[in-house]
């Protein structure tokens, strides 16, 4: 017999830092609302070739994973492959969510999108478990408009993603309260770097981008050589090695393959160059960073590039496409903005100006009054 006040809650989403973290932001927001945590029982299911395969197993928090893989937009064999395998995926993994819903038995279920949150959701529905949806990005993307319907409520990162979705509400995106906020100067330090030099972050989302590295690999040489400024540079696993032997130990550079500690490197940035995910965004206006954004190509839906123009609009950023990506361009760019004091400032006030910095806060106050209402 359940116990009084006792919830079960599946969360799911992920594949990338974007759909993962903000689920993680509303795990943590949702235990303090727990005095006693036996009466709160999560689990979080994903997928196996995503972030949360590496971070969640040595984490506080229960993870199963299912088989989905999401569709791959590129040419190659090795993505045709993978496709070809989709309807096979798909049809194992609602399987393998209705064994796992049917063992835990929730209460209620929340998705972070992605395609990793189809599966689990749609078993949900099915089963008339009540659910809750945060989409991230300004169009949403497919499991969000194929499973909106059918969900309680849908939260939203963006004000214009409203006029996509009916049964939606304008919330802004869940950050994680691990995000730290620190003296620029000591950021820098705890980075090895030196408080005099303006301080360039560079990061191509959780996974790196060989394009941003690539362009980077030119683009960083006359920094520095000149010590015009210093860079934090977020290369991913599978191109560390490889950068680090063409720029070892240099004073003005921290190289590392994955930050642990974004909100550090925030605090220790002037100026961020990244890609245009959606959590990044909502990372970046919260630290108030200036940013010249990169957009991943093949995002679904060109996503990340209807993002970064919205950021772009009220002069928080500067858009560079990567098929207009070359080394003397980015530099050049770079060198515009950190250069002039007043535009850092009018980019950094524009960036604040877009921060919800309460938003896991609300949604999950939303979500326990229902279930004080519905659920108790």
């Amino acid at each position: 017999m359940r116990k009084e006040n006792h919830l079960r809650v599946l969360c799911t989403g992920g594949g990338t830092g974007g759909h993962l973290f903000p689920a993680i932001a509303l795990i943590q927001e949702l235990r303090t609302r727990f005095k006693n945590p036996e009466n709160l029982e999560i689990l979080f299911v994903g997928t196996g070739y995503g972030l949360e395969a590496r971070l969640l197993p040595d984490s506080d928090i229960p993870f199963e994973s299912i088989w989905i893989r999401g569709f791959q937009r590129g040419k190659t064999f090795k993505d045709f492959r993978i496709n070809l395998l989709f309807p096979i995926r798909l049809i194992a993994s609602l399987l393998q969510a209705r064994a796992i819903i049917k063992r835990f038995e929730p209460d209620i279920a929340i998705g972070t999108g992605g395609y990793t949150s189809g599966p689990p959701l749609y078993i949900a529905s099915r089963r008339g478990i009540p659910f809750f949806i945060h989409e991230q990005n300004v169009f949403p993307g497919v499991t969000t408009k194929m499973l909106a319907g059918r969900a309680r409520k849908v939260y939203v990162s963006f004000e214009e993603t409203e006029k996509y979705i009916k049964n939606s509400t304008f919330i802004g995106t869940p950050l994680r309260r691990s995000l730290k906020h620190v003296a620029q100067a000591q950021a820098q330090h705890f980075f090895g770097l030196n408080s005099d030099l303006k301080t360039v972050l560079i990061f191509g989302g959780s996974q790196g981008s060989l394009a941003m590295n690539n362009t980077w690999i030119e683009a960083i040489r006359p920094f520095l050589e000149s010590y015009r400024c210093q860079f934090i540079w977020q290369t991913g696993q599978l191109d560390y090695d490889r950068i680090e032997e063409i720029y070892p130990d240099h004073p003005c550079l921290h190289l590392t393959p994955f930050i642990h500690d974004m909100g550090v490197a925030y605090c220790a940035a002037d100026l961020v160059v990244s890609r245009a995910g959606a959590l990044s965004l909502a990372e970046l206006c919260l630290y108030g960073k200036p940013s010249i954004l990169i957009p991943l190509p093949t995002a679904a839906r060109n996503h990340q590039e209807i993002n970064a123009r919205h950021l772009e609009q009220v002069g928080a950023a500067k858009v560079i496409l990567q098929s207009d990506l070359n080394p003397s361009g980015l530099e050049t760019a770079v060198n515009e903005i950190l250069i002039d004091d007043q535009k850092l400032s009018r980019m950094a006030d524009s960036a604040r100006s877009l921060a919800k910095s309460d938003s896991a806060a609300q949604i999950i106050n939303e979500i326990m009054e229902f279930v004080e209402s519905d659920v108790w």
